[in-house]
């Protein structure tokens, strides 16, 4: 039986007499034993570091479903556990679907409490410094503002957990969303004091803990702070964007400055000032290792290569993914789990002009540049000829994609790569100063909002935009630019439909966030998969609601949870036995 995290943090057993009600670890490594010191406590920071990763790899879940939950994307995958409609799959109860939405929950409540076995017991530890202690806590305060941050955009009203629970426990309660994002504010605002200006790769540095700061204002309507804390990074002369070429290909005239930086050789190391926080992942190091990783070759990109849809002239087999095929390993074998809808494709890229995010060239591949692959093909080495193939199918099999960002050579499979193993991008400076311009807008400033988004626009040699035409529709289609398959894309538009909905913006309130939101309306405005009446494949048709804004609380958190109340959000089972969540975040809960 799954238990839940909220409902037991440490089981114990006992049996006999009364002997047995005494603990006795079976080991010498208890926890007091462990964290007494920095090393033992350096030792929980490098597994929150490390579960920062999960989003990144594996050909589903963690950003695959932040994707298909926005206005980027949807899961072209025709398997039955893929992510298509919301209304069935979706549930309280969870559905078995390759993107669970309940594994956010899950992973980010374990980090919770992880970060609190650190914050509740280093007063007990040893340290040769108050300053090494207070960059110990400064981290672990981090990585619980950090999950929290994300917890309360996707599922909203949440418990607080403000300690390590050592022993059952059956009876939290919901916290409020702006009393949780009020508590991690203020634990923020200490630890970007305390946390090292510079750190190891992986590690979490100063400049990371204004980044998230600056996000946590932006969300509580702070908009001066939030431009503040951003140009703490901005301009702490350590970091900057990288307008030069650098790395393991800087020689080669054939590539650009946006291939270097975003090739797995090169977004760890020195040279490169952009990274400001950069999860760890590679290949032949156990303790650095992730299972199959990234996949990102077989995430992003289409079926191409399947027989039942790339047919040439002829109607027989065009693509083919036997090992070995020269085209086959330039661009992987990919299954589309995420699939870009026409806004990402093609309108976000109007009168792009010089922009090398969209270079066909080096950096994106169109849906020109697919080709016949099959030796046995007449037709073998020629353009494909998308008119025979079944239209509906090229959701599946056609569509373009960022080759800059998914191309990772594949050290388990280089005959036929799904992506493999690399370090990943969790904040950039770019997002930085995209975050700064957010601030400007709300701030009505837009010639420093401008500046802030050409900041990032005359790297990619994109034209300037007119300061007059910089508003938040603006900013997330820079962002969707600059930031796909980086940023929580989910998140960033639920954080905006909660903060139109609390200044009563464009008939947007509070009242009625579950059933008119900005998330939802920017969907249908973009992203032509979702729209009612587009009608594909059958059962398996896409399908997305305004209530799925929040994911639904998991129904084991709520019904192992016997002597308190968690709430459910309006929308899914549940919801009518919710109670007012609790404003006070304290120790007693």
């Amino acid at each position: 039986m799954k238990i839940s995290l909220l409902a037991a943090a440490v089981l114990f057993t006992a049996c006999g007499g009364e002997d047995f009600l005494e603990t006795k670890p079976l080991s010498i490594f208890t926890p007091e034993s462990i964290y007494v010191d920095e090393a033992g406590f350096e030792g929980l920071l490098v597994n929150l570091r490390k579960n920062l990763r999960n989003d990144f790899y594996g050909e589903s879940g963690g950003l695959a479903t932040e994707l298909v939950a926005s206005d980027i994307a949807v899961s072209a995958n025709k398997a039955t556990s893929a992510l298509h409609n919301f209304d069935t799959q979706v549930l309280p109860s969870g559905s078995g679907s390759a993107y669970d939405v309940h594994e956010f929950w899950d992973r980010g409540y374990k980090q919770v409490r992880n970060a609190n076995v650190v914050l509740t017991r280093i007063e007990n530890g040893t340290f040769d410094s108050e300053e090494i202690k207070n960059a110990i806590l400064a981290e672990a305060y981090f990585h619980r503002s950090f999950w929290y941050f994300r917890l309360v955009h996707l599922y909203g009203d949440i418990p607080f957990l403000n300690k390590e629970y050592t022993e059952p426990k059956i009876d939290f309660f919901t916290h409020s969303r702006t009393s949780i994002l009020k508590k991690i504010q203020e634990d923020m605002e200490w630890s970007v004091k305390h946390l090292p200006v510079k750190a190891d790769p992986g590690a979490v540095n100063r400049a990371s803990g204004y980044h998230l700061l600056a996000k946590i204002y932006l969300t509580n309507h702070e908009y001066q702070k939030a431009a503040d804390a951003a140009s703490a990074v901005i301009d702490d002369g350590i970091h900057s964007l990288m307008t030069s070429r650098f790395g393991n290909v800087a020689s080669d005239a054939t590539y650009n400055v946006i291939w270097d930086l975003h090739q797995k050789e090169n977004k760890s190391i020195s040279q490169n000032k952009e990274g400001l926080l950069v999860v760890q992942e590679r290949y032949g190091f156990p303790d650095a290792n992730i299972s199959g990783g990234t996949q990102a070759m077989r995430r992003y990109t289409p079926s191409w290569w399947n027989s039942a849809y790339m047919k040439d002239p002829d109607g027989k087999r065009g693509t083919i993914d036997t090992q070995g095929n020269s085209f086959v390993e330039l661009i992987g074998r990919g299954v589309g789990y995420v699939r870009p809808c026409s806004y990402y494709n093609y309108e976000l890229w109007e009168n792009c002009n010089n922009d090398l995010r969209h270079d066909e060239k080096v950096n994106w591949f169109p849906v020109t540049k697919y080709i016949y692959n099959n030796p046995a093909s007449k037709y073998y080495g020629q353009p494909v000829q998308i008119q025979y193939t079944n239209k509906t199918d090229t959701i599946h099999c056609w569509f373009p994609f960022p080759y800059y960002k998914v191309y990772v050579a594949d050290e388990e499979r280089p005959g036929q790569p799904y992506g493999g193993h690399s370090d990943w991008y969790l904040f950039r400076l770019a997002e930085t100063h995209l975050v700064r311009a957010e601030a400007y807008v709300w701030l009505n400033k837009p010639d420093k909002a401008a500046q802030d988004v050409n900041a990032v626009r005359t790297r990619a040699l994109a034209d300037p935009v007119d300061a007059k035409d910089v508003d938040i529709e603006y900013i997330l289609d820079e962002r969707a630019r600059e930031l796909y398959a980086e940023e929580f894309r989910k998140e960033e538009l639920t954080r905006i439909a909660y903060m139109m909905a609390e200044k009563g913006m464009n008939g947007y309130s509070m009242s009625s966030f579950s059933e008119k939101n900005y998330w939802y309306d920017r969907i249908m405005a973009k992203n032509e998969l979702y729209r009612p009446g587009n009608i594909f494949w059958g059962a398996n048709t896409f399908k997305i609601s305004p209530f799925h804004v929040l994911f639904p609380i998991p129904s084991s958190a709520i019904d192992s949870n016997q002597g308190g109340v968690i709430n459910q959000n309006k929308g899914y089972v549940g919801f009518e036995n919710n109670v007012a969540p609790l404003t006070v975040i304290d120790d007693n809960q």
